[in-house]
């Protein structure tokens, strides 16, 4: 199938999860607040007609501005979550120097489904 050269690339993410490893809410160097978390997402399959299984993702999220401000006044650890948001990459180095790629959420919008456990 060939995709037109005009096709716009699009990057956008949508997830449900519980929030865990919710952590402080910081200020950046330019002052704006932001607030990393991550999100545990389970997926449920069958192998055969007989067995099932259960896959869990955990996802690093970041929220920024007034999002992660929200976030940190009303949403708590183990909240079942809907998450938009894009995926960007973050590059780092290890301790031999060697430059990594890791890819993140980088959230616009949080809602709470139901209250933490």
């Amino acid at each position: 199938m060939a995709v037109p050269h005009d096709t716009p690339e699009l990057n956008y993410i949508v997830l449900t999860g519980r929030m865990i490893e919710k952590g402080e809410l910081k200020s950046s160097s330019y002052g704006i607040f932001v607030l990393r978390f991550r999100l545990e997402n389970s997926l449920s399959y069958s192998v055969g007609s007989s067995e099932e299984g259960k896959k869990t993702y955990v996802i690093s999220v970041e929220a920024w501005g007034d999002l992660a401000e929200r976030i940190d006044r009303s949403i708590s650890n183990g909240t079942f979550v809907l998450l938009e948001g894009n995926l960007v990459s973050r590059p780092y180095e290890d301790r031999s120097k060697g430059l990594h790629y890791r890819m993140i959420v980088k959230a616009t919008n949080v809602t709470a489904l139901e209250s933490g456990s």
